[in-house]
């Protein structure tokens, strides 16, 4: 058996679509990750069908075509991220404590993802609110802290899309393990909380 036919016996794409972060629903259908797509309208289950815009194939067309890969490549990285040894096809399924350890440790990345992305997100819109006009002959405290932390973690977002499931792993473990990511998800609150306060109040007429 080949990596393809071993990839294709133990991974569904419905495994594969929930694994790299997609809300399937107990009906097997999500929102199509390859149109804009505000209904649900794709179905995974063994294969991927999308009633709208018709794209169809196995779980190696789905990831190849998720992350922009050969089929070569999304084999590699279906082989990788669910621990199949494709030179041993008799210990190439994935158990089910095995299934739900690698599901665990999927949720801890997207826990760190989401929350990087969202402080990267607050941290560019600081930049430019903050910038300095020519006139300035100092920059803003707030436009410096965003020039000085974005490439860090912009950095961090980029590992923890790695296709080295180890790599990937190492990032979260640091971030929720030395405090780092609380740290960022305090600061997020804060900004919240000022950029609340800053919105104007609406007066009824």
């Amino acid at each position: 058996m080949n990596l393809y036919d071993t990839l294709k016996s133990h991974v569904t794409t419905r495994q594969a679509a929930e694994f790299y972060g997609l809300q399937v629903k107990t009906n097997g259908m999500l929102c199509c990750p390859f149109h804009p797509d505000r209904h649900p309208s794709m179905k995974v289950d063994i294969r991927y069908y999308c009633f709208s815009c018709h794209e169809t194939g196995d779980v190696i067309d789905f990831v190849g075509k998720l992350f922009g890969l050969s089929p070569y490549e999304a084999a590699k990285k279906l082989a990788a991220d669910f621990h199949i040894d494709p030179t041993t096809p008799a210990s190439a399924a994935v158990s089910v404590s095995a299934y739900k350890k690698i599901m665990q440790q999927r949720t801890k990345e997207s826990e760190c993802t989401a929350i990087l992305i969202e402080y990267e997100c607050m941290l560019k819109e600081r930049k430019a609110r903050f910038a300095p006009s020519p006139d300035d002959d100092d920059w803003n405290i707030h436009f410096a802290e965003a020039c000085e932390k974005l490439p860090y973690i912009s950095h961090l977002i980029d590992t923890l899309y790695s296709a080295d499931p180890e790599i990937r792993m190492n990032t979260a473990h640091d971030l929720l393990h030395s405090g780092a990511l609380d740290n960022i998800q305090a600061q997020l609150d804060i900004w919240r909380e000022e950029d609340a306060h800053e919105e104007p109040t609406l007066h009824a007429a």
